[in-house]
């Protein structure tokens, strides 16, 4: 039987000592024969139990235990206060949960499959990595990524029976689903004999569309759909959680890549083209780290470059990245203004929340001088109170932790209803908000550092009790610094809530200044359907005849007074390339295809030459409208009307010739609050565009009474034309300022709760402030001082507290507001009446919050405040 080293075992008895030696040398001597020997191990375990003897720090666990349960009897005796805190911090602590949640699934949060640590895809500064052809390459030559999955976001018209509506699908390749380990709801996903480019036509539907068009019946598999003007046949439904690694696209149907009509050619192996340009995921290999995958692609993007030194495309890197949150960087760093701003308005909203527990305790602390001075007297150490004080505030904070959690899961439930209609983007209409690991161990973060801020204070203060005072009732210079203290805190309340306020009215005040723009156009008693007629199905010469008869029946429907076509709508349009000469460099430029009587039906006046005629020009040189913007920027100092202008971005030989026959006035093009921006028209009759048109119609009453009938309309165009959104004009101005409207929303939201929580710090700081002065208040009363002016010394004392907060919370407004600027339409970040506004109000509820103890004052009996202790 092996012995335990001799030296070792002398040491452990003689240096912990008493029965407590002697157990522990015979359990380790028992553990080292079961273990057949072990020095190292067992001089490891001596080493441990002499220095945790030896530690002045080995009564920690047992004092931490006693100042729980201590901290525990204190609240049972007083509930309400401890009620009070832990609301409070849990209003905060909530609030910063939900926030977590919503910057974790921008940021932070993977993919909901196995093992998504290691599910990465490429980048370049957020494009699409490689073309096709570059991505075969990569399959043949990287092997620290597992089989590489080529992947197409794209925007197309899924037909269900009637039903025609825009949708956000996936392309992708076979082995999609067996790279991410993606499991179906039901039926299967893509096997490799479905990545034939003449194979058949299989689709996997997202569990939203399952549920929308089918009603989660189980006989779905087999039946069909059509996207892209091809009949798919569906072989399977992915689970609910499951929303494609295209994030923040809510994708709700996956399609081969090589049966997308598309890409078919793309996917022969006679081609040598490079083809479209696509994404790619992929996982780790198993014995490949992310730096070994970064460094073997590094070296794949530099034989690419070198074989394409020209091409624009390939000057960003292309880099290897986990997929966490949003897969898109450009949706990423778009986002990061709002994450900023989040975080920073709920980490205001957290500390007035710890400001006001921690006047709680400063009020309790005051009242327990003379319990403080007994114990010390007593023998009690000052770092013992301040340990138990800081006790108590770690129960109060684990109270609000769990009451925030709840808070956070109820708020989430509401977030997750409320967001997707504040985007105006179907694609982003998909919001999944869940309490995980990681928000746990923030919420959990933010509680222990919350305890620590507004307990430190009350806890100095318990240590820095004198005996002799308290026990005989002199206290008052140390209560008169706890209210000093206090009464700092609720200035810094105010101050800080103003800030908020302040940013939420001018965002406030800047949609009501946008709101005012005139877009340019008439709105009023207008809606329009957005149509599109794909290329495989129309000739630019029948899509021309069929939006021909569709206007003029249009104008033909009861209560229609007018109907005309536009392409580009407020928010939605695009560029095109012209000239000046026809071997002068090109500019990108904002277009619009419209029917000739456009500029009348949307009182679009034009301030110099003529419009289109119905018949069209006879000219061969295609006529053009220009805006006065262009006309200015463009023809400075001459006459735009008669000059020649050349459209396209190709060679000189391959433009198409126009001359400006009229000037239009300027009107808005991508949001309301934009700059002028060039811009040019050109009529349906005479130029075909990209088969996108929007009719818009002109009603007698009210516009949303034809929407039923423009859509029949529309529907006689036949199953091939898509129909899009239905909207009346007046909602398309509004709705480009929804990122406006949202951020005016949550900072409206953050405000009144900071202003509610800073209300209830200020009251308290008043109310125990009467409390304390209920003797002095007695005399004042028994010395002939009437009520109103007791009520005014009450109200004063919130009025200066108030009038602090205000002047440090508007120095604070002034530098925060300035990062508001892109939001304020051209409303300046200082602006006067805001700022008035702003102090103006917090002065109003400082009188309402101060109301009431200055009424409690007034009734003070001069006879009972006299005996006052």
């Amino acid at each position: 039987m092996p012995e335990p080293p001799r030296l070792a075992e002398q040491l452990l008895l003689r240096l912990v000592g008493g029965r407590d030696g002697q157990v522990i040398a015979g359990d380790l001597a028992e553990s080292y024969e079961e273990r057949g020997g072990g020095v190292l191990w067992y001089w490891g375990q001596v080493l441990s139990c002499i220095l945790v003897r030896l530690s002045p720090h080995r009564r920690l666990i047992p004092d931490l235990n006693y100042d729980v349960h201590h901290a525990f009897r204190l609240i049972r005796r007083n509930p309400g206060y401890a009620f009070a805190a832990v609301l409070c911090l849990a209003l905060g602590i909530g609030i910063n949960t939900t926030v977590f949640s919503v910057l974790d699934g921008m940021f932070l949060r993977g993919l909901p499959l196995p093992d998504p640590g290691r599910i990465v895809t490429l980048d370049r500064d957020g494009a699409a990595p490689c073309s096709i052809s570059e991505y075969f390459e990569l399959r043949r030559t990287v092997k620290s990524l597992v089989k590489p999955v080529a992947v197409m976001a794209r925007n197309t018209y899924l037909d269900v029976g009637p039903a025609n509506e825009p949708v956000y699908i996936e392309t992708v390749m076979a082995n999609y689903a067996d790279l991410l380990q993606a499991k179906p709801r039901i039926g299967r996903w893509f096997a490799p004999s479905d990545e034939q480019p003449h194979g058949g036509l299989p689709v996997v539907i997202s569990d939203r569309l399952w549920q929308r068009y089918f009603q989660r019946e189980s006989n779905v598999l087999g039946r069909t759909i059509r996207l892209e003007g091809q009949i798919y046949t569906i072989i399977g439904v992915a689970r609910p959680e499951f929303r494609g690694v295209s994030s923040p696209l809510s994708i709700d149907a996956w399609v081969p890549l090589a049966s997308f009509p598309m890409n078919r050619a793309d996917f022969d192996s006679t081609t040598d083209k490079a083809g479209p340009d696509v994404s790619v995921i992929s996982r780790l290999a198993p014995d490949a780290t992310l730096q070994q995958a970064r460094a073997e692609i590094a070296v794949f993007d530099s034989h690419i470059r070198a074989r394409s030194k020209d091409d624009p495309r390939l000057k960003p890197a292309l880099t290897v990245e986990p997929v966490l949150g949003f897969v898109s960087r450009r949706a990423r760093r778009s986002l990061a203004p709002l994450a900023l701003l989040l975080a920073g308005v709920v980490g205001i909203v957290l500390l007035i929340a710890c400001v006001n527990v921690a006047n709680l305790l400063l009020a309790r602390a005051a009242l327990r001088q003379r319990e403080m001075a007994v114990r010390l007297s007593l023998g009690a150490t000052r770092g013992r109170l301040i340990r138990q004080t800081l006790a108590e505030g770690l129960v109060l904070a684990a109270g609000g932790a769990v009451l925030g959690l709840i808070a956070g899961f109820w708020t989430n439930q509401a977030l997750s209803a409320w967001l997707p209609t504040s985007f105006p983007q179907a694609a982003l209409r998909t919001v999944f908000l869940e309490i995980n690991w990681r928000v746990a161990a923030l919420t959990a973060a933010i509680s222990l550092l919350s305890a620590l801020l507004f307990s430190l204070a009350p806890a100095f203060e318990t240590a820095r009790t004198e005996c002799t005072p308290a026990l005989k009732g002199e206290g008052a210079g140390s209560s008169q610094r706890a209210l000093r203290r206090r009464d700092l805190y609720a200035a810094a309340q105010v101050a800080l809530s103003l800030v908020l306020l302040v940013s939420a009215g001018l965002l406030l005040r800047a949609l009501d200044r946008a709101a005012s723009i005139d877009p340019g156009f008439a709105t009023a008693r207008r809606i329009y359907v957005r149509l599109f007629t794909p290329g495989r199905d129309f000739t630019p010469e029948a899509s021309t005849q069929l939006f021909t008869r569709l206007v003029e029946s249009a104008r033909q429907l009861p209560g229609v007074q007018d109907a005309t076509l536009s392409f580009a709508l407020l928010g939605f349009g695009d560029r095109n390339c012209a000239s000046t000469a026809p071997t002068a460099p090109t500019r990108k430029l904002h277009i619009n295809v419209v029917e000739p009587n456009y500029f009348h039906m949307m009182q679009v006046p034009l301030v110099r030459g003529a419009g289109f005629r119905p018949e069209g020009h006879p000219e061969s040189i295609l006529p053009v409208v220009v805006n006065e913007t262009m006309a200015r920027t463009w023809w400075p100092g001459q006459d735009a009307v008669g000059q020649p202008i050349w459209f396209g971005c190709e060679s000189e030989h391959q433009r198409l010739a126009g001359r400006v026959i009229g000037v239009a006035r300027d009107s808005k093009y991508q949001a309301l609050d934009e700059d002028p921006l060039p811009l040019y028209y050109v009529s349906t009759r005479q130029f075909w565009w990209n088969g996108y048109l929007a009719l818009i119609v002109e009603t007698r009453g009210e516009p949303r009474e034809i929407i039923e009938p423009l859509l029949a309309l529309a529907r006689t165009g036949g199953r091939n034309l898509r129909i899009g959104e239905v909207n009346t004009l007046e909602s398309v101005v509004s709705l480009s300022l929804w990122y406006t409207r949202f951020y005016a929303s949550l900072l409206g939201l953050f405000a009144a709760l900071a202003i509610v929580l800073s209300t209830i710090g200020l009251y308290s700081v008043v109310a125990y402030s009467v409390a304390q002065r209920t003797r002095e208040i007695g005399i004042r009363m028994a010395m002939g001082a009437r009520r109103a002016d007791v009520q005014w010394m009450v109200l004063s004392r919130a009025l200066r507290l108030t009038a602090f907060g205000i002047g440090a919370g508007l120095l604070l407004s002034a530098a925060a507001t300035r990062l508001l600027r892109h939001f304020l339409h051209g409303l300046s970040p200082l602006d006067p009446v805001t700022f008035t506004a702003a102090a103006l109000a917090w002065i109003a509820i400082s009188m309402l919050a101060s109301y009431v103890p200055s009424l409690r004052a007034t009734r003070v009996d001069p006879t009972v405040a006299l005996r006052y202790e």
